[in-house]
C-alpha cells in the first residue's frame, strides 16, 4: 500500500450518455462527460485541436434547459477528452440539481 490517497475536493457528476450536457463555444458543441463546481471534462469535436493551458469559454447547456457560462483552462488531454479547470465555474446549486435530475430520469442508463 502506498501513502498516496486521492480525494476530490468537489463532488463530480459522471454523466450517462443520454443525460450529457453540451458545452457550446463558438460554432462547436461538445458532450460534457463529467463536471463539478470548478472543473469539467468534455469530448472534443472531430476537427477541434487544443493544447495544455488553452483558454476555453462557453456555455454549459444542461438537459433541464439551463445555460451556465464557464471559462477555464485546459489542464489535461486524454485521447479526445479535454479536462478544464474553471475560473468561472458551475454553481453548487446547479450541480445538486443535475444530480437530482439524473437520479429521477436516468436511473439504470448506460454510462
Amino acid at each position: 500500500m502506498t501513502g498516496y490517497r486521492h480525494e476530490r475536493e468537489h463532488y463530480r457528476i459522471m454523466y450517462p450518455t443520454a443525460a450529457r450536457p453540451r458545452l457550446v463555444s463558438g460554432d462547436l458543441e461538445r458532450d460534457v462527460v463529467d463536471l463539478c463546481e470548478v472543473g469539467l471534462r468534455y469530448r472534443a469535436a472531430d476537427n477541434e485541436t487544443c493544447g495544455l493551458g488553452d483558454e476555453v469559454e462557453g456555455l454549459v447547456r444542461v438537459r433541464r434547459g439551463e445555460e451556465i457560462p464557464v471559462l477555464g483552462n485546459v489542464v489535461r488531454l486524454e485521447g479526445r477528452e479535454v479536462a478544464l479547470r474553471l475560473s468561472v465555474g458551475i454553481p453548487l446549486r446547479v450541480v445538486l440539481d443535475e444530480q437530482r435530475y439524473i437520479r429521477e430520469h436516468h436511473r439504470g442508463s448506460a454510462w
